[in-house]
């Protein structure tokens, strides 16, 4: 009777230590440790950290053009944050603390040559449309049609941008100043192409009145 309360006895105890044998790694004797972090949890860390870190403070100087907001250099409309055309918008902080408004990057540049003046310049990044100053931009030629045809986005951080590049054939960085020597070239092209339709309507007057003369 003893004997056979032994070995009932011995059974269980068997089995739990085949069970804990079990998790043993094989030829190692050593027990595998599972992560109590879920993976969705470590995702979500990593995410929550990501976003923290493209936040950034916008300049409280800074406005939102309205409905009615016309570009200082062009006098074409200034597009709101909503509208498609808006991640286009720019403005600038004059030396007075004033705020000026402009349709598209070259009108922001050549403000300065038109006005001579030195300006704080703001664009918008392009994928949360918030103001930052543009010498802190990664920039990037597109195909996208702007309101003064420019086509120039912007981005706050370099990894947007070469990404947008990537995914975008013939997009490119472009620097700087390289865009604010363009937006100069074709200032003075443009001048000189008022200057001479000037100077010829003037000549047609001239001829006009020189006419009424011989007339009389």
């Amino acid at each position: 009777m003893m004997m056979k309360k032994l070995l009932f006895g011995a059974i269980p105890l068997f089995l739990m230590l085949t069970a804990c044998g079990s998790t043993e790694e094989e030829g190692t004797g050593k027990v595998e440790e599972t992560e109590n972090v879920q993976p969705d949890e470590k995702t979500m860390s990593t995410e929550v950290t990501a976003n923290a870190e493209r936040e950034w403070i916008v300049d409280e100087r800074l406005q939102e053009p309205t409905e009615d907001t016309i570009c200082e250099m062009c006098n074409m409309k200034v597009y709101m944050k909503d509208d498609k055309m808006g991640v286009f918008s720019a403005q600038a902080v004059k030396a007075d603390g004033s705020i000026a408004f402009y349709d598209d990057i070259g009108c922001l540049l050549n403000a300065e040559f038109a006005h001579e003046e030195v300006n704080e310049k703001f664009v918008r990044d392009y994928h949360t449309l918030n103001w930052f100053n543009v010498d802190d931009a990664y920039i990037v030629k597109t195909a996208l049609k702007s309101p003064m045809n420019w086509g120039y986005i912007f981005f706050k951080y370099e990894e947007d941008a070469t990404t947008y590049v990537t995914e975008n054939e013939g997009a490119k960085l472009t620097p700087l100043h390289d865009i604010r020597k363009e937006a100069l070239e074709r200032r003075k092209k443009k001048m000189a192409q008022r200057e001479a339709e000037q100077g010829e309507n003037s000549h047609h007057e001239e001829q006009h009145e020189e006419g009424h003369g011989h007339g009389m």
